[in-house]
């Protein structure tokens, strides 16, 4: 099933982060760092499923290149604490077939990305269940003369960013499953907003064998607040069902009430009292037929347990009596 998520944060070398090990990760490459002379060789993972670089119009060619590229990101960067790139992570739609999901990513890509002047390194992988992009993003413009990077453009950090980030990418999706004719939706705003109850599921992320236990409780624990979403389904589906049988058996009642006065040549008050129903001399009146009883006796024969929990005035059938007249009233 479709699911969002969108997740957004920034390499940093004070943490131990690695322009070109990124990369080499993010392909499932072999790069070297031209600046410490690492090798990361990441050519074992076999999730990765496609790979592409966008940039801005009249880019230089050095750009598509993914070690060109990562080693310039790392080589503009002089401090310690230098951020070095964004990456923007995000879950693919299962319901589109891969074609589709590279158009939707390029499109998303495209418009909040390269259209404002950031070159874009993205990735699909797919492992199992959990198909989804990487999108390494620069945080410097591309140099007037092409030689490298310029200058860091300061409004893409604007915090403001990461939800409007969140919504297109909502959006977009949302396009796509309607343009495949698909009627899975997705939704950027969290349960509270939305006024949902149910918590929403976790990021399960990659296993490891760091990680074995983490990644089986996440499993779990998503698995676990699927079923009572299912469950919460059933019970509404449940409800609708008794609402309909209700007023099911209600017409029902009516139109044999109208019946029986047609027959008789008497149009039935509705509803009819015990007093007003006629009886023999000295029999006590009997009450008459309601789409209440109609619906107990459906229940006796399908659920004896609902049928024992019903009030016992509502339980009492009259006895069959050849010289008893019943007219069906509707209930209130």
């Amino acid at each position: 099933m479709a699911i969002f998520h969108s997740s957004t944060k920034v390499f940093t070398r004070s943490k131990g982060h690695h322009a070109v090990m990124a990369a080499a990760y993010r392909s499932g490459g072999r790069l070297t760092c031209e600046r410490t002379g690492l090798v990361f060789n990441f050519t074992r993972k076999r999730e990765v499923e496609y790979l592409a670089i966008l940039a801005p119009e009249g880019a230089p060619d050095w750009v598509y290149d993914r070690s060109k590229l990562a080693n310039a990101i790392e080589a503009a960067e002089s401090r310690v604490n230098s951020q070095l790139a964004r990456e923007v992570e995000v879950a693919l739609p299962h319901e589109l077939n891969r074609g589709q999901q590279i158009q939707l990513l390029h499109g998303y890509v495209q418009e909040q990305f390269v259209s404002q002047g950031m070159v874009a390194d993205i990735a699909i992988h797919a492992k199992k269940n959990n198909i989804h992009s990487h999108i390494t993003l620069s945080l410097r413009e591309l140099a007037e003369d092409g030689s490298g990077f310029g200058a860091k453009n300061r409004s893409w950090n604007d915090p403001k960013n990461v939800d409007k980030w969140r919504a297109a990418w909502s959006r977009k999706c949302n396009e796509a499953l309607a343009d495949a004719g698909h009627s899975e939706r997705i939704d950027h705003r969290s349960h509270a907003e939305r006024g949902i109850e149910t918590p929403p599921t976790i990021h399960v992320g990659r296993k490891t064998p760091h990680n074995a236990e983490a990644y089986a409780d996440r499993l779990a624990y998503n698995a676990l607040v699927q079923a009572t979403a299912e469950l919460e389904k059933i019970k509404t589906s449940i409800r609708e069902i008794d609402s309909q049988i209700i007023d099911l058996t209600t017409n029902i009642a009516q139109a044999l009430a109208e019946r029986d006065g047609n027959q008789s040549g008497i149009k039935p008050k509705s509803p009819a009292s015990a007093s007003s129903i006629w009886t023999p001399a000295g029999e006590q009146a009997i009450q008459p037929v309601t789409a209440a009883s109609l619906l107990m006796s459906a229940q006796r024969k399908s659920s004896p347990r609902r049928y024992s929990a019903l009030n016992a005035e509502d339980r009492t059938t009259p006895k069959e009596n050849p010289n008893v007249q019943i007219i069906i009233s509707p209930t209130q």
